[in-house]
């Protein structure tokens, strides 16, 4: 931990920095990761650079982001003073840039911003390494039925297979956070569960897990904000789903898929605004 120490920084609590110092943490990241000479590696929040050296010195390329303009000075000094110039720092928020290509992301990713970022990464299509609260990383990996499963299980495994690797204790970090965190894997899908409308699945999607312990017609009848549809009219379609009785939280990813395929159809059918 000496070295954040040293370099005299101030994590921004704005941008919920909380810096990896865990240099053992670091390299089995990276080993988890399988980072060769040969790919380009993109780092969302580069920070002070303990991940950006290591990656840096294991791979062809690095695209590093970081929003913190206060932090890209210090982390050209410390790229320069290890003669490393194979770092794009890229000092924007990578929610609204366009990344240039890349192979595979490894990061440690902002709390805050993580379902976002997931979104965003599935966009790319790319093998990603992440460390994130653990919270977050049981979410992603959770399956029909259990306490965690969720609108961004479905989101994660439309895009990914997840992977929960291992969890990372609080005092890997400074400043200490209040929770654990975890390293989590993502495996690109080679085919994504067919879905009619990308839009209207993931709409349909954040509609009936808002009240995902509800029959699936029931979840649908309470979605008129979401989906902008009266209530009686959504209540009437809901019970033409063929999973119409079946509580949302027990429904995979292939059945949510289906089920928002019907409605889609359905809408369709109404002449509704889809």
């Amino acid at each position: 931990m000496s070295d954040i120490h040293d370099l005299c920084i101030r994590p921004a609590k704005k941008l919920g920095q909380n810096f990896l110092v865990d240099k053992n943490i670091v390299k089995l990241e990276i080993k988890e990761a399988e980072v060769s000479a040969d790919e380009t590696v993109l780092e969302i929040g580069a920070g002070y650079g303990a991940l950006t050296l290591e990656l840096a010195k294991m791979a062809k390329k690095v695209i590093a982001v970081e929003i913190d303009d206060e932090l890209v000075p210090l982390l050209e000094k410390r790229l320069a003073e290890e003669g490393l110039k194979n770092v794009d720092i890229i000092c924007e928020d990578v929610l609204k840039a366009e990344m240039p290509p890349f192979d595979k992301c490894v990061s440690n990713i902002p709390y805050q911003i993580s379902s976002k970022i997931i979104e965003m990464l599935g966009k790319y299509g790319e093998f990603s390494v992440l460390i994130m609260q653990k919270e977050f990383a049981e979410r992603l990996v959770a399956q029909p039925g259990e306490k965690n499963y969720s609108r961004i299980s479905i989101l994660a495994q439309y895009h990914f297979i997840p992977v929960f690797v291992r969890k990372v204790g609080k005092k890997c970090f400074y400043p200490v956070p209040k929770v654990d965190s975890a390293i989590v894997k993502l495996f690109p899908r080679k085919v994504k569960p067919f879905v009619s409308d990308e839009n209207f699945f993931f709409q349909f999607v954040k509609a009936v897990f808002i009240h995902k312990n509800q029959k699936l017609w029931k979840a649908v009848s309470h979605s008129k904000r979401e989906m902008e549809v009266d209530k009686k009219i959504l209540s009437e379609l809901g019970k033409k789903l063929t999973d119409a009785d079946v509580k949302v939280k027990d429904l995979d990813i292939d059945r949510v898929a289906a089920a928002s395929n019907e409605m889609y159809a359905l809408f369709k059918e109404k002449g509704l605004k889809i």
